[in-house]
């Protein structure tokens, strides 16, 4: 009886220690992600004063990893800083613009805010897209990928090497 309670304990405890280690992989890679698109589009004139500027709205732990990988880089000369959002009301001018899963639900609020801002907006929910994002997440098979949607670049008045298309899941026109 005490040895299939202690088994059972340890069957939990190793499915949460593999939980949490695949949940903290994927902030790694979604922070990667994020800081490697600086290399792949190019911002307006008026972006390129200044700081570089990420906003992470809603997934605090996307925001620790990307401050742990982007400390003391640039991108074109400008310094890089990483700013956590809580709320939309803290939504300001970036860059880039990542909106977590749960905040998801404000990107019609969120691009009104924005207005026609040469933010890249990517998101992390199915359908995010069509909603007027430019860059979305997807889990497939245990791996994250991402796609894109061509037209809501083009509309942020942002440049895109085409080769970023080669390394996407699926390209949207």
């Amino acid at each position: 009886m005490i040895e299939r309670y202690i088994l059972r304990i340890a069957i939990v405890i190793t499915l949460v220690l593999n939980f949490q280690t695949g949940f903290a992989q994927e902030e790694k890679y979604i922070g990667l992600f994020l800081y490697n698109f600086t290399k792949y589009f190019d911002w307006p004139d008026n972006m390129k004063s200044g700081d570089f500027v990420i906003e992470v709205l809603g997934h605090k732990s996307v925001f620790d990893e990307l401050t742990r990988l982007t400390a003391g880089k640039k991108v074109a000369g400008q310094n890089i800083v990483i700013k956590n959002l809580n709320r939309l009301d803290e939504v300001g001018k970036s860059n880039i613009l990542f909106i977590g899963h749960w905040q998801s639900r404000l990107i019609n609020d969120i691009l009104t805010k924005l207005g026609s801002a040469s933010t890249l907006i990517v998101s992390e929910m199915d359908g995010m897209l069509d909603k007027g994002s430019a860059i979305n997440f997807i889990i497939l098979e245990g791996t994250i990928k991402f796609e894109i949607n061509l037209s809501n670049i083009k509309k942020r008045q942002l440049k895109v090497d085409p080769r970023i298309g080669q390394l996407a899941y699926k390209v949207i026109d």
